[in-house]
């Protein structure tokens, strides 16, 4: 068994965490702390020909088809290889269906990714919350940083993103973003894409943030307390 000493929490989690009741708080909270087997990188080819897309200045969508033949094509071998797969050819059929609709508003823009640590990464109350938003985006002409784009896969029903969560998770990205490059990011260009829900959620309003800002302090403080606590299932 894998344990996490110090809290650790991903801003999607965080956002559940939030949005809970106290027993669904401590199920979150326990599968950070205690896993049986490392986490690996899931749907790569999505996220590959989502870069793609938004680098190609004709916003050619065919991209999204491209891929598709491509992950349909690949033999993978192990439940978990097959299971990803499986997840990334639906998610790359819904790209194919819905990409001119979800990434319109960045037809000005281009797309980056992996940015430093010190970008994606909060440490408040003793808690390091990952906010790794998946796609940094950047104005054409002017280069300067102008948006962001995070990614929410899950077919479960149950853990699709809802509208206060995805706000609590665009509000927060873009809160931090805009203090470490000191500039002001149009709400509009700061989303979260639940993929199979085919849902898009952009940052809240000034006045909205301000009344939830307080959640997320309140949510670091308890989690700090309550993480030493937790302890694994009984075998």
């Amino acid at each position: 068994m894998i344990i996490k000493e110090n809290p650790v929490i991903t801003i999607i989690s965080l956002s559940k965490y939030i949005t809970s009741d106290s027993r669904k708080k401590e199920s979150i909270l326990k599968k950070l702390k205690f896993s049986q087997t490392p986490n690996f990188a899931r749907y790569a080819s999505p996220k590959s020909a989502i870069h793609q897309y938004l680098k190609d200045k004709e916003r050619n969508i065919e991209i999204f088809e491209d891929w598709l033949r491509k992950e349909q094509s690949k033999v993978v071998e192990g439940a978990y290889k097959v299971s990803d797969q499986k997840c990334c050819i639906e998610s790359l059929q819904i790209l194919k269906n819905y990409g001119v609709q979800f990434f319109s508003p960045y037809n000005e823009h281009y797309s980056k990714w992996r940015l430093k640590k010190q970008f994606t990464h909060i440490f408040a109350e003793g808690v390091d919350v990952s906010l790794s938003p998946d796609f940094a985006i950047y104005n054409t002409t002017t280069n300067e940083l102008s948006g962001f784009i995070k990614l929410q896969f899950s077919k479960d029903k149950r853990e699709r993103l809802t509208y206060g969560q995805g706000q609590l998770i665009t509000g927060l990205i873009k809160e931090h973003l805009q203090e470490q490059f000191e500039t002001t990011l149009n709400r509009r260009l700061c989303i979260v894409i639940d993929v199979f829900s085919k849902k898009v959620i952009i940052a809240p309003e000034d006045i909205t943030w301000e009344k939830d800002r307080p959640k997320l302090i309140a949510a670091y403080k308890e989690i700090a307390t309550v993480w030493p606590l937790l302890q694994p299932k009984a075998a």
